[in-house]
């Protein structure tokens, strides 16, 4: 059995509105193949209803689903069209080559990664897939590795990960159970999920690891007994970057809304191949931030200057962070209260105020064109 998975962000998909309510959907359309003729079809639909216009734009928020194919051919290709509903869009995806002939190795099957937590599925303990093509997501939050082992003798492995030709962990696992797993999904989401025992297979389970690793490709080293060590690559993924840090150096230019022109200046010196490191270093020493990969300061700064470009630029201030209401909303985030004034003269005051903090910012737009200046 091949198992097909989809996840697709609400805001990649087109809402319509009816009544109080926001809907879409998509369509997803396998053709499979075998020495080019086509030996199955498999074809699933789904929608997607939200209460309210900012949740169709949500960057968190994804509609998935799962599809299983049975095929006694000993390779196949998959063959993915999806449409997206309330559009014209139809979208050949790229083709997926299945090899049913895949030889584990050492008795080690490719690692999974899913949930920290175990997930309620029909009153059964399941395990809720990390839906991001088996990446481990760059975060604070914690996730684990399903290692399937084919061989019922085994009763530990050594695990290392290494980043950079860095050792970032080295664990000896012994936690681990006997399971036969399917994926289905699961109150949209997509588990594995078991009711049946299978004693040949054990599935060792590491946790406690991820918040140590950078993004970037990593290898993981799993060694049973005196075998020869097996080796897999995977990814760490940042899914919900911000995508003011996508370019470094405008990431650093980002900066004036804190720091001096001197000091963004003195990290702009630094080769240009090298303003990512420098930038980690920045926020790290920043932060005091020594034992995860991940700082959470530096994502938060970073989503407030894209919150502050997609919503302070003008014709006269494309890069709406560096507009004043954006320096204020990227230093001190969203206001509690803004209120806003007109007059007859097309001059409109817009008066922010914070306050747990105790400050109050009054913005004038004279022209009536959106370019407001700190008062």
């Amino acid at each position: 059995v091949c198992y097909f998975s989809y996840r697709i962000p609400f805001k990649e998909l087109f809402f319509t509105k009816n009544d109080s309510q926001y809907t879409a959907g998509l369509v997803f359309d396998l053709e499979i193949k075998n020495a080019d003729k086509i030996v199955d079809r498999k074809s699933l639909r789904k929608s997607v209803v939200v209460n309210s216009y900012e949740e169709t734009k949500a960057v968190d928020s994804y509609v998935q689903g799962v599809l299983s194919i049975e095929n006694k051919s000993k390779e196949y290709v998959i063959y993915p069209y999806l449409s997206i509903i309330n559009s014209d869009q139809n979208i050949p995806l790229d083709s997926i080559s299945v090899h049913n002939n895949l030889i584990l190795k050492e008795k080690i099957g490719r690692p999974i990664v899913v949930q920290n937590n175990e997930f309620q599925c029909e009153s059964n303990n399941s395990f809720q897939l990390v839906n991001f093509m088996n990446t481990v997501p760059y975060s604070l939050n914690n996730y684990s590795i399903l290692i399937p082992v084919v061989d019922s003798t085994a009763n530990e492995l050594n695990i290392k990960i290494e980043q950079d030709g860095k050792e970032k962990v080295n664990q000896r696992v012994t936690d681990y159970f006997h399971n036969e797993y399917k994926l289905k999904e699961c109150e949209n989401k997509i588990v594995l999920y078991s009711d049946k025992k299978l004693l040949s297979t054990k599935y060792f389970v590491m946790k406690d690891f991820s918040y140590f690793l950078e993004e970037g490709n990593a290898r993981l080293i799993i060694s049973k007994d005196n075998a020869k060590p097996v080796e897999f690559e995977f990814s760490v993924l940042w899914n919900d970057k911000p995508n003011s840090l996508m370019n470094p150096e405008f990431a650093i230019q980002a900066l004036e809304a804190i720091e001096s022109k001197q000091k963004i200046e003195a990290l702009l010196d630094a080769d240009k191949n090298e303003y990512a490191k420098v930038l980690k270093k920045y926020w790290d020493e920043k932060t005091g931030n020594n034992k995860y990969a991940f700082n959470e300061l530096e994502n938060e700064y970073y989503k407030r200057a894209d919150y502050s470009i997609d919503n302070f630029s003008t014709v006269s201030y494309p890069n709406g962070a560096k507009s004043d209401r954006g320096k204020i909303y990227i230093k001190y985030g969203k206001p509690d209260e803004i209120k806003r004034e007109y007059s007859n003269s097309n001059i409109v005051i817009e008066i922010w105020k914070y306050l747990k903090l105790k400050k109050e910012f009054t913005f004038t737009d004279k022209s009536g064109l959106g370019n407001y200046t700190l008062d």
